[in-house]
């Protein structure tokens, strides 16, 4: 009898991505649900009762883990689907959390269906997910840096470094403290979904800033930030009344 599993991936090619790969790789298991939101994942996991579940966490409105705090049905087994984030993955080893670090490479795909299909097998306990939450909440969990790939090496840095993004075409550059900047192969957007942090705000298309990092705000139709290290940033109209908030 096939295993029967959900995805939930706000990207729609991430979602359909994992799909292919897990019917290609994976003939003992059934996509029964996909689900592009995590409002639209609590109602598939409760009604459908899958047996795995794939989660990414980087989820705009609501994260993964906070998913997870609304489901009603607990009986299945995670599989998380992540970029760098070293605090999560550390909180996934001590509760034997399967995850996958994205682009999901195949080879790694089925180990972690082997495992967790031996789990179900052997009628094991299902992974304890207030557990998993509780330790996810703990400040020595919390992320304190983010994890970006950088000319084939994964570099970790604080967040309280991090002046802010700007967009230029596929590429991203990151402005730092201290005169440094880094330029990623990603889209802002991507970026973004990386950094997953509340202090962060997108001021218009082409930046991200940390907030902690704003010295000055000059009135205007959208108006213009003045940034720690003196650059200046212009906010979008539409972002601007979201952006006092948050500043005042």
């Amino acid at each position: 009898m096939k295993l029967k599993a959900i995805i939930v991936d706000d990207e729609l090619h991430s979602l359909q991505t994992t799909e292919l790969l897990v019917q290609k790789h994976c003939p003992k298991i059934e996509i029964i649900g996909l689900a592009e939101s995590a409002e639209k994942g609590i109602q598939l996991i409760d009604k459908l009762k899958p047996d795995i579940v794939f989660l990414d966490i980087a989820m705009p409105v609501m994260n993964g883990f906070e998913m997870l705090q609304h489901i009603t049905y607990k009986s299945f087994e995670i599989i998380f689907t992540t970029a760098y984030d070293e605090y999560a993955i550390k909180a996934f080893k001590v509760n034997a959390i399967d995850y996958l670090l994205k682009p999901i490479d195949p080879e790694e795909l089925v180990q972690a269906m082997e495992k967790v299909k031996e789990k179900i097998d052997k009628h094991e306990q299902y992974n304890k997910i207030d557990e998993l939450l509780k330790m996810i909440g703990q400040p020595e969990v919390r992320r304190k840096k983010v994890a970006l790939s950088i000319d084939g090496k994964i570099k970790m840095i604080p967040f309280d470094s991090i002046i802010y993004c700007e967009s230029e075409s596929n590429y991203t550059y990151i402005y730092l403290t201290h005169d440094k900047r880094l330029m990623l192969s990603k889209t802002l957007k991507e970026v973004e979904k990386i950094i997953d942090h509340n202090g962060f705000f997108r001021v218009q298309n082409s930046y991200l800033v940390n907030l902690d990092h704003i010295k000055e705000y000059t009135r205007g139709e959208g108006g213009e930030l003045i940034m720690s290290n003196g650059d200046e940033v212009r906010v979008s109209r539409k972002k601007k009344e979201e952006l006092m908030k948050l500043l005042f």
